[in-house]
């Protein structure tokens, strides 16, 4: 059985020397096998070419800074569409108050500059782990069925067909409270059970009545009908509280078209 390839690392970082110090260490550690094989396949200086850099070459890891002109690191990722991102992102900064924001996009870890190898050590163990999951989670779904095509006569979906080891089952939408975007796949969450669906975010954001479902987030697609609250988590995050209990991210930069939706809902199907 051949080993499996290296993993794929892309550093983002708007200091050369940083960004070196870390392509360095990374090389190090896998030399004295003390990680796994990886390869640094590309680097980006700022904020704005990372996102191009992730999106092009597709990584297991992102090894991202923060404090970045322009586009910080946060926003960059804040940016990428749930599939783009990678399944292991770690943040490597000076500042740590960015913590908490940083786990809210779903960081696999957050290292404080000057990184000690010990730690880098550790998050990138972590990150091997990572990807192996969510690679065996990806294969372990269906492969996604083409949506249907949008006519006149039914321009939105009207249910969701889920395969799921040879069952296939039919979500109507107006059961569905949110849908959740992760790397390579989405979780639909309807009737208290969440389903998974080899399926992009921007597909069936595409496919659903916008008079019914609202992107709230970048992994947030919410029924405009459940939403029962709008909640502050901190000075970085919101979410909204559905009719069930649970809770879905909403993007500040969209919480004030939300309350519009709820004030005056849009005439949907």
């Amino acid at each position: 059985m051949s080993a499996p390839p290296p993993l794929r690392v892309v550093v983002v970082d708007d200091e050369p020397l940083a960004r070196e110090g870390l392509v360095r260490a990374i090389a190090d550690l896998v030399a004295a096998g003390e990680v796994p094989p990886m390869e640094v396949v590309a680097q980006a200086g700022s904020g704005v070419t990372g996102g191009e850099t992730i999106r092009e070459h597709r990584p297991d890891v992102a090894l991202v800074d923060i404090a970045m002109p322009r586009m910080s690191g946060m926003e960059m990722v804040e940016a990428l569409e749930p599939e783009a991102t990678p399944p292991a992102l770690v943040f490597v900064t000076a500042y740590g108050e960015h913590a908490l924001r940083a786990f809210g996009v779903r960081a696999l870890d957050y290292l404080v500059k000057p990184v000690p190898d010990a730690r880098l050590r550790e998050a990138l163990h972590r990150a091997v782990v990572r990807v192996a999951e969510v690679h065996a989670l990806r294969a372990s779904l269906a492969a996604p069925q083409p949506l249907p095509a949008r006519t006149p006569q039914a321009p939105y979906l009207t249910r969701i067909e889920i395969p799921d080891r040879g069952v296939r089952t039919w979500v109507p939408v107006d059961e569905i409270e949110w849908i959740q975007g992760e790397t390579y796949y989405v979780r639909i969450h309807a009737a208290g059970r969440g389903k998974l669906l080899r399926e992009r975010m921007g597909a069936l954001e595409e496919a659903l009545d916008p008079a019914v479902f609202f992107r709230a987030h970048r992994s947030a697609l919410v029924r405009i009908g459940a939403v029962r609250e709008i909640r502050a988590e901190s000075p970085y995050s919101c979410s909204v509280l559905l009719a069930s209990g649970a809770r879905a991210p909403l993007a500040r930069d969209r919480r004030a078209r939300l309350e519009e939706l709820l004030r005056h809902p849009p005439t949907g199907g």
